[in-house]
């Protein structure tokens, strides 16, 4: 009878994990260069970091390459 509590739980355990795991954002480390130095934005997650990498990143009228994933 224990066994058979076992083979139930594993299988709805795994499939919840795996459920929760599949709508998780993804999200990185965030920097551009400046004058030689990396400037570091923090980790950005779905669209704020796609829209940070498509436009880049704005700093007295001059506009810097986002780089955001890991090296």
């Amino acid at each position: 009878m224990k066994n058979l509590g076992l083979k139930m739980i594993l299988p709805i355990a795994f499939g919840a994990i795996l459920f929760t795991s599949c709508k998780k954002e993804e999200c990185h480390e965030c920097h551009y260069d400046k004058d030689g130095a990396e400037i570091e934005l923090g980790e950005k997650c779905g669209s704020e970091l796609e829209n940070l990498e498509a436009s880049g990143f704005n700093e007295g009228g001059t506009n810097y390459t986002v780089h955001c994933h890991e090296h």
